[in-house]
């Protein structure tokens, strides 16, 4: 982990780098492995006047990645789609989630889109039951930029740290937040 994080350093102090951040955010959307969040926390970092505008096209090239999932799933599932899943060895983690968004539709597309669930997964599900992508754009954007904006503004607050700190904590907190949403799920079922 440290020699990719000595790698993502290199690259990021580029000129070219949040051109090099979208390209990630896009890919890692359909099927790249590596967390966008790697990529933007020093890009934010170096860049803290532009952190707004780093987030939003960040957030953006997540989404038409998202999207160009969503089609895999809608059109491409069995050529492409399975391909993907096998090579990750989500098959099984697909079907649960994929059940989760025929239960749950657009709230469980936001947990997706801000958690550490691989939103590849929640992309090419959507499209494969064929939530309406309306809903799919909206809630992807809306979480996406949610946990963007979270890890940029953190990174440009707490400086160096901020790495270590959001890569300690980030899965806490992402948790915290499915909890609360699971919760608010249970209370309009009984009441």
């Amino acid at each position: 982990m440290k020699k990719i994080n000595t790698k993502i350093l290199e690259l990021v102090k580029n000129k070219n780098s949040s051109r090099f951040l979208y390209l990630i955010s896009f890919i890692e959307s359909i099927f790249f492995p590596i967390p966008t969040d790697l990529f933007i926390i020093p890009i934010a970092l170096i860049n803290k006047n532009r952190v707004f505008y780093i987030t939003l096209l960040t957030t953006i090239f997540s989404v038409l990645g998202g999207i160009i999932g969503y089609i895999i799933g809608l059109y491409f599932f069995n050529e492409i789609g399975q391909t993907l899943l096998s090579y990750y060895n989500l098959e099984n983690q697909f079907t649960f989630f994929t059940d989760l968004i025929i239960e749950y539709g657009y709230l469980f597309i936001f947990i997706a889109g801000f958690t550490p669930v691989p939103y590849k997964i929640a992309a090419i599900g959507s499209g494969f039951i064929n939530l309406p992508i309306l809903i799919f754009i909206i809630a992807s954007f809306f979480s996406r930029g949610l946990r963007f904006f979270i890890v940029t503004y953190f990174s440009s607050r707490l400086g160096a740290s901020a790495e270590k700190i959001v890569s300690k904590y980030f899965f806490y907190i992402s948790l915290l937040l499915f909890l609360i949403v699971i919760i608010i799920l249970i209370s309009e079922i009984i009441l």
